[in-house]
């Protein structure tokens, strides 16, 4: 197999700046350098510091972030900077428009209509896990799965075990997990998959010699494509602590989606595209599978936003943008995670402000204790605007939702927080059907009944001095987490 150029410059690229990083901090420790060329060394490692910083265009408190650290260690902030820093990379955007050119004749476009449409959204993801497991037993050609993090627990074992006996019949199958969701896992738990047939790759490995790009930047999809006619996305992982058969007082509150027709076709692109940085395989050794069209089977229209470090720009935030922007009556947002940036948030206020029902529901606790502080200063703020805060009490919620006017539906993998709006690979869909986003309302509108509002008594304990200096310091690092 001959590897793919395109992702093949990232990884070497990555060690010669290691290498040479290491050389130059070798060299200033036995004073090898003339003095003039050291400083001359460090003022430009400074300024690539700043400059990679302002273009990320995260947040202002990143700059507070990484300019102490440039200014006082700017040999190995630059070079942290460019193994766990930056939100682009030129030759990821190239890569993913391969793909996108093997996929599409020029005069064509993606076709987003003619869905069937289902949500899955049992209090312990048991319908999630039984949809899994009849579309593996169910599928005909192929399966390609994706997910952040697989656990060695019943559900992983269990759908890895599903996977092996399709192959072993022949199904083609590919299962991509992240390196460091699914630290691990991959190498003991999927050895019978790989000896069936079956192909098995991590995403961007941590370790700089074999990443590819930032070893910030994370795979945090979640997908299953079915033989390019069905999908399944949304916020569960692979693991007893996403779904299982029996209740779990542990278990995260949280949904997916069941998408069949052509749209469906278009996520398993989204899961190439990944695939080939992953493996270095060439987009052209899928040409059939990416050239195939799915019939269109239902009225829905789901249209597929993939955003991350392979996107020139920022998809699934400029669709944010739109959205809150163009919004006549109602915004509800569904996250575990709510530190959005600094556009997103004014626009939620101005919403708030301008009469708009602005509704946040997040857990009462979720599982980064640092992000529920650094969310604190934006709920109460919009609190103040007018908007409705809910804090779901009985389990950790999942779960990402958006829905504006009560027309238009927002699901995926994203929560609503900078990693995964610009930081993450992530994949969404806008979905436009009333049906759907009527059931997902009805879902959402139960979960209040589990909730409590934004009180007096908790707005007072987060305006203490103490408080706020913990919510400064959270917010300054909440990019990172």
């Amino acid at each position: 197999m001959v590897p793919f150029q395109g992702y093949g410059r990232l990884t070497r690229s990555t060690s010669l700046a290691l290498l040479a990083s290491l050389v130059i901090l070798v060299a200033e420790w036995l004073g090898w350098l003339e003095p003039n060329v050291m400083k001359a060394v460090r003022t430009g490692c400074q300024i690539y510091v700043l400059l990679r910083v302002m273009r990320a265009r995260i947040s202002p408190a990143y700059l507070l972030l990484w300019g102490p650290l440039a200014w006082l260690l700017p040999i190995g902030t630059a070079l942290l900077f460019f193994l766990f820093g930056g939100r682009k990379h030129s030759s990821l955007a190239d890569a993913k428009k391969e793909v996108n050119r093997v996929a599409w004749r020029p005069s064509e476009e993606p076709d987003f209509g003619g869905n069937r449409f289902k949500l899955l959204g049992d209090r312990h993801g048991r319908d999630t896990l039984e949809e899994l497991r009849r579309q593996i037993k169910g599928a005909k050609r192929r399966i390609s799965l994706s997910t952040y993090a697989l656990a060695n627990d019943a559900v992983g074992r269990e759908v890895v075990s599903l996977l092996t006996a399709r192959a072993k019949e022949g199904i083609e199958v590919r299962l991509l997990v992240d390196a460091i969701g699914s630290f691990g896992i991959p190498l003991r738990l999927c050895r019978p998959l790989r000896r069936a047939g079956g192909k098995v790759a991590r995403f961007n490995p941590a370790l700089p010699m074999q990443g590819k790009g930032s070893a910030n930047w994370r795979n945090h999809r979640k997908i299953a494509v079915f033989d390019g006619t069905f999908a399944v996305i949304g916020g569960q992982n692979l693991g007893l602590l996403y779904m299982g058969d029996k209740p779990s007082p542990r278990r995260f509150r949280d949904c997916s989606f069941l998408i069949e027709g052509p749209t469906a076709a278009a996520i398993e692109r989204v899961f190439i595209a990944d695939w080939c940085q992953a493996t270095d395989e060439t987009p052209m050794s899928f040409a059939t599978l990416l050239r195939e069209r799915s019939p269109h089977v239902g009225d829905a229209r789901v249209e597929v936003i993939s955003s991350g470090p392979d996107c020139e720009e920022d998809p699934l935030w400029e669709t944010y943008v739109k959205l809150f922007s163009n919004c006549k009556r109602s915004i509800t947002v569904v996250t575990p995670y709510f530190v959005p940036d600094r556009t997103l948030f004014t626009l939620l206020v101005t919403a708030a402000n301008a009469g708009r029902h602005v509704k946040i529901m997040v857990p009462r606790r979720s599982d980064h204790r640092l992000l529920d502080l650094a969310r604190r200063w934006h709920l109460r703020t919009l609190r103040e605007a007018g908007a409705e805060i809910f804090f779901f009490k009985p389990d950790v919620l999942h779960a990402k939702l958006v829905i504006v006017d009560d027309e238009q539906l927002v699901i995926g993998s994203a929560n609503l927080d900078m990693r995964s709006l610009f930081l993450n690979y992530e994949i969404g869909a806008v979905v436009r059907d009333p049906a759907a986003v009527a059931e997902v309302g009805m879902l959402i509108a139960g979960w209040e009944t589990e909730s409590t509002r934004f009180t007096e008594d908790l707005y007072r304990r987060t305006r203490t001095w103490t408080g706020r200096s913990i919510e400064a310091i959270a917010k300054v690092i909440s990019p990172l987490l």
